[in-house]
């Protein structure tokens, strides 16, 4: 008889993944800051499989969007299929990645001589980039968006979000409030915001930044302030028209699809209509943390 698959949980802003897996090694936890992220085993919304494969993958199919050197995303007999690649392995992917049109079910093969050449790699089928390429096109399916933002939670459990591209002072707001009595950090970096129930949550993720801060916590969004660097400290309303167009541009966006595009920003666009958004523009001084503390209760 055969011995029974191995396989693991994860779950990433609400959203269950289930890797199963003939090989204890594919089905493991995984390392770094996604190991946080392990979850009971439930019923999931994407079940995946992972295995080994001796012979060069085979890409056929119709290049969607090509990263430059490290991941292509195909279309592929209706399926969508990643194609990841290293300067060591050269040409030859090192893995790809099969998933129906609405990533709820997927196989991942590992190239077996890529990862015997190169003992130091890691052999964890969703290993970065992929286990975020995951994240960010099942929320386009209308169910939210993941987004460029520091996030934390108050004593109380609600989510106050920061947002703003590289260099706006994500990581440095994380790190004025790491310390403050009550306070949870989500992410420096990366927060994922679910926008299909009652309540728009946000979620922390893996995905961290500078300042190292990853959590799977979450709770009801309170309140999104957009990053500005500035000599004094000044909190300004936004308008939920401007708000949007200031959070899709903090968004991740799977462009090579029209459909999963219009349903992201139908996303942000539910944020910043039912949510307080400000212009937070700061120093990077211990007393931004009071004069936002003051819009938070």
């Amino acid at each position: 008889m055969n011995a029974p698959p191995f396989d693991t949980f994860l779950s990433v802003g609400g959203i269950t993944l289930r890797v199963v897996s003939d090989d204890r090694r594919l089905a493991s936890n995984p390392g770094g800051s996604l190991a946080l992220f392990a979850a009971d085993r439930g019923e999931p919304d994407i079940e995946m499989r992972a295995s080994w494969i001796d012979a060069a993958p085979d890409l056929a199919g119709r290049v969607l969007f090509d990263s430059g050197g490290a991941w292509q995303l195909l279309r592929s007999n209706g399926d969508f299929l990643f194609a990841f690649r290293s300067t060591a392995g050269g040409s030859t992917p090192y893995k790809i990645a099969r998933f129906n049109s609405v990533f709820t079910d997927g196989n991942v093969q590992l190239y077996r001589r890529h990862f015997d050449d190169h003992a130091s790699a890691i052999a964890h089928p969703l290993q970065y980039p992929l286990d975020e390429l995951l994240m960010i096109h099942v929320l386009s399916q209308g169910r939210g968006v993941e987004v460029h933002a520091c996030g934390l939670l108050d004593s109380s459990g609600r989510a106050y979000l920061f947002a703003g591209q590289s260099g706006a002072g994500k990581s440095t707001m994380a790190r004025l409030w790491g310390d403050r009595p009550g306070t949870t950090l989500l992410s420096d970096e990366r927060v994922v915001l679910r926008t299909d129930g009652d309540r728009i949550v946000a979620y922390g993720t893996p995905w961290q930044g500078d300042a190292h801060f990853a959590s799977p916590a979450s709770g009801e969004l309170a309140a999104l302030f957009f990053l500005q660097h500035a000599p004094v400290h000044a909190v300004v309303p936004m308008a939920p028209s401007r708000a949007a167009a200031k959070l899709f541009a903090c968004s991740f966006l799977p462009f090579h699809s029209t459909d999963a595009v219009e349903r992201t920003m139908a996303s942000v666009e539910q944020v910043t209509r039912r949510t307080p958004c400000y212009e937070l523009s700061f120093a990077p001084d211990r007393l931004v943390v009071d004069v936002v503390a003051r819009y938070m209760r």
